[in-house]
């Protein structure tokens, strides 16, 4: 797979958890104060891990190096965490919640 490739598959990814963070915050702006006090750190954390595969995929897009394996691996685990990160959160959420999203 060609470097340009695969950023532009993870920046699509990447774009998805944005949309999917957007719709989790939705949902928490329903919770009461007490509620919203245990998602809203969750919420952060996985604001930062998205912003930070972000940082690495924009940084591997511009840098193009030939051997782009390492950072190849690095971002796959990333993707993982984040990935995690997202669907533990979308658990955690009330399912009566969820729906109330759109």
């Amino acid at each position: 797979m060609e470097v340009k490739d695969y950023c532009k598959a993870m920046l699509a990814e990447v774009n998805g958890w944005k949309e999917k963070l957007e719709a989790l915050k939705k949902v928490s702006d329903k919770y009461d104060a007490a509620q919203k006090e245990k998602i809203l750190p969750l919420i952060g954390q996985i604001e930062q891990q998205v912003a930070a595969a972000q940082a690495r995929v924009d940084e591997l897009e511009n840098e193009c190096p030939s051997d782009w394996s390492p950072m190849k691996e690095e971002l796959d685990d990333l993707f993982g965490t984040v990935g995690n990160s997202v669907d533990r959160a979308w658990r955690d959420f009330d399912r009566g919640w969820v729906d109330l999203e759109g």
